[in-house]
């Protein structure tokens, strides 16, 4: 029985993959034209794909119910979402926020026709480095477009917070803007690495209180290196306790 509910929830998550996506790129030529001629073709692409990935999520709730708690107190934008990674499903709970954001990542741009959508919507390609995440993610930031930084910097294969890298943490410091600490809960169950299809199961996306660069809260003159290495810790922590408490 159950694993008829397994085939059952596969066959519909491709019926709803299939057409939303063929429908997003039949829709993508009009986008283009009108951003082109506003002059805000990258932000509302990046809007537009924060669109797909909530279409996605809602038209999956039956099999995958997914529940946005936001506990961060509220913040004004931008900011870097550091969350922890689980599952090819994350990105896609980040079309439940209501902020406009860019991606620092990398698998999209391996995939033909994702690579040219990241690369017209300003994504960030973390395999160039911090050089990359610096120079772009310091225009995004400026420009007022939120980040989404995965600080382990791949999928965990047992569910635990591996080790966290500073460049999200750097960019926060050098560009005095806070971090928000999101926990993803369940998605590594419902589809975690290595496996090809889903499980039923229920995904909650939390969004913790923002933590700021310590230059920002005492105005010392704690280096930028130092402030990276302070605010990763502070925030793999908050993380790691929210985990803790499922």
């Amino acid at each position: 029985m159950q694993s008829l509910k397994i085939v059952a929830a596969n066959i519909y998550l491709w019926a709803v993959f299939i057409p939303v996506t063929l429908m997003s790129l039949l829709i993508f030529p009009f986008l283009a034209c009108y951003g082109i001629l506003t002059n805000s073709f990258s932000s509302l692409l990046r809007r537009g794909i924060r669109l797909y990935g909530f279409i996605l999520i809602c038209a999956l709730s039956p099999v995958v119910p997914v529940t946005l708690t936001d506990r961060s107190g509220g913040f004004s934008p931008p900011v870097i979402f550091t969350p922890n990674h689980t599952s090819s499903l994350d990105p896609y709970l980040f079309g439940l926020t209501k902020v406009e954001s860019a991606f620092a990542t990398s698998w999209p741009f391996k995939i033909p026709i994702y690579s040219i959508m990241m690369r017209f919507a300003e994504y960030i390609d973390i395999r160039k480095g911090w050089d990359e995440l610096k120079d772009k993610g310091g225009k995004l930031l400026d420009k007022g477009c939120s980040l989404i930084i995965w600080p382990e910097g791949h999928r965990s294969r047992d569910g635990r917070l591996g080790r966290f890298k500073k460049g999200a943490f750097k960019l926060s410091c050098m560009k005095n803007r806070p971090v928000v600490p999101v926990c993803i809960k369940g998605a590594g169950k419902v589809l975690p690495p290595g496996r090809k299809y889903i499980q039923p199961g229920k995904i909650e996306l939390v969004l913790l209180p923002p933590v700021y660069p310590p230059v920002q809260r005492d105005k010392s003159c704690m280096s930028n290196e130092d402030c990276a290495i302070h605010l990763r810790n502070l925030v793999k922590t908050i993380i790691q306790k929210e985990m803790a408490a499922s």
